[in-house]
């Protein structure tokens, strides 16, 4: 892996929350969920409910994106991949936290979910570590002058 997909997964890392895109008959729906990031698999693995939309949405379309914001840090990312559902309960429990018990109760034995694994196939990054002060006084620089804003790190990857 070369440095630009090593920055990559660790901001997929750093970021808690991603907005997750399906296709539901050809309207495009987005919802914020939890990531589970497996850097060593790459790979990223969601719990959600067995009944869920996103479910049926992914068995007729398998095409998936992620979007990863974290506008405090300046860390943006955008995934597009295939999804595949999971049913095994090992993995469930491998996964199972503080997110999946707040919605889906305290027994991952139990409980009706499923786990959606998302293969990335490609990617893009932004990564300012101006802070946004500093990005403020970038973007007034570059609307005063000829060139334009120097806005961080930007990598396109085939993954």
């Amino acid at each position: 892996m070369n440095d630009e997909h090593n920055r990559f997964w660790e901001i997929l890392e750093t970021v808690g929350v991603c907005m997750v895109t399906t296709n539901d008959g050809g309207v495009i729906r987005s919802r914020p969920m939890a990531p589970y990031i497996d850097t060593q698999a790459r790979s990223i693995h969601f719990v959600t409910d067995e009944k869920s939309g996103k479910i049926y949405e992914l068995e007729a379309d398998r095409d998936i994106a992620l979007s990863f914001a974290d506008t405090n840090k300046m860390l943006f990312a955008s995934v597009s991949g295939k999804g595949k559902l999971i049913r095994n309960r090992a993995m469930i429990h491998k996964m199972w936290g503080p997110y999946c018990e707040v919605f889906f109760g305290s027994d991952p034995a139990t409980a009706d979910v499923v786990v959606i694994e998302v293969t990335p196939t490609q990617a893009e990054y932004w990564d300012n570590d101006k802070g946004k002060a500093n990005m403020a006084v970038e973007l007034a620089r570059a609307y005063f002058s000829d060139d334009g804003p120097n806005l961080g790190a930007n990598a396109k990857l085939d993954l």
